[in-house]
């Protein structure tokens, strides 16, 4: 069985490196973007089975590239859990409304956020 590809967007080097860590150890091959511009590049050429997407990013944010991704039928089918340090039911409901299946706040949960990946890309 091959690895299921998962593409981490965050602009934060160290958020980037623990989730990457939390998705290596589980057995997931990872992909990262530093930004939504190189987000939406990488989606394209490695077609990843699900998205950890950062919202605030220089660029593109991550509401943009969710509402795109989305809006695309060839990568509308792919399942995007947002991450953000807002906490407000606002952005929630936003990253929510742009085609996002799960917001889940920061400081994340690994197992929880494991369970939810799980659930969705295996």
């Amino acid at each position: 069985m091959s690895l299921k590809k998962v593409l981490v967007v965050d602009d934060n080097q160290d958020a980037m490196n623990i989730m990457t860590s939390i998705l290596k150890i589980a057995g997931y091959s990872v992909i990262t973007a530093k930004d939504g511009l190189e987000a939406m590049h990488k989606i394209q050429r490695e077609n990843p089975a699900l998205i950890l997407l950062d919202v605030t990013m220089p660029e593109m944010d991550g509401f943009a590239v969710c509402e795109s991704v989305k809006r695309n039928p060839k990568f509308s089918h792919i399942p995007i859990f947002m991450i953000s340090a807002n906490t407000d039911p606002a952005s929630r409901k936003r990253g929510l409304q742009a085609g996002a299946h799960d917001f889940i706040t920061k400081p994340i949960n690994p197992a929880e956020t494991l369970r939810k990946i799980r659930e969705l890309a295996d």
